[in-house]
C-alpha cells in the first residue's frame, strides 16, 4: 500500500493534465503521477525537466543508462523496475544493464564515459575532477551534453525520493539482481 493520497484527475490543473499526456500509457495515467500530483507544483515543474529532456542532446539510450544508474545508486525498486523495461527499449542490453548498475565499464566508451561522469557526481562531493571534463570532452561529449546529464540525474534522483517516501510498489517484474 502507497503512503500518499492517489489524486483524481478532475481535481487537476488543465496546465498539469496537459504536460501529463506523454505519459499516458492506454489512455491512462500510472498512479504515481496521481500520488506526486499531491504537490501538483512539484509535478508541473518534474514534468517540464522531463519535456526538456526529451529534446536534449542525450539519446535515449544514455538518458536510460543514467536512469538505471541514478536509481541503482539511490536504491529505488519502482524506478530500477520502469528503467530496466525502458532501457531494453532504448536498445541497452541485459549485460550492459547491469554493467551500469554494478560500476562496470562498457564497450561503448563514451557511454561508459557518459556512466562514469554520472558516478562521479552521485559519490564525490564537491567540484568534478578537471581530468574527468577532459576525458569526456576527450570521447566528444561537449558541454550541452554535460548539462544535459546534470538534468537527466536530478529528474531521476527526484521521482527516486519521491518512490521512497510515497513507499512506491514497482509496476513491472523487480529488475534483476547485480550480485
Amino acid at each position: 500500500m502507497t503512503r500518499l493520497t492517489i489524486r483524481s484527475e478532475k481535481e487537476l490543473q488543465v496546465e498539469t493534465l496537459d504536460a501529463l499526456e506523454v505519459t499516458r500509457l492506454k489512455g491512462a495515467l500510472a498512479p504515481v503521477y496521481l500520488q506526486i500530483a499531491n504537490g501538483e507544483a512539484a509535478l508541473q515543474a518534474y514534468l517540464h525537466m522531463e519535456a526538456a529532456l526529451r529534446v536534449s542532446s542525450l539519446s535515449l539510450r544514455e538518458i536510460e543508462a543514467i536512469k538505471l544508474l541514478v536509481s541503482q545508486h539511490n536504491r529505488c525498486d519502482y524506478c530500477l523496475s520502469v528503467h530496466t523495461v525502458k532501457s531494453k527499449a532504448a536498445g541497452l542490453s541485459i549485460e550492459d544493464q547491469l554493467a551500469i548498475r554494478r560500476g562496470d565499464t562498457l564497450e561503448d566508451v563514451r557511454l561508459s564515459t557518459l556512466v562514469s561522469i554520472g558516478t562521479q557526481l552521485l559519490k564525490t562531493p564537491g567540484t568534478l575532477a578537471e581530468s574527468v571534463l577532459n576525458n569526456a570532452k576527450e570521447v566528444g561529449i561537449d558541454e550541452r551534453q554535460m548539462v544535459d546529464i546534470a538534468l537527466a540525474i536530478s529528474t531521476i534522483t527526484f521521482t527516486n525520493l519521491f518512490n521512497h517516501f510515497n513507499d512506491s510498489k514497482p509496476p513491472f517484474a523487480a529488475a534483476p539482481s547485480i550480485d
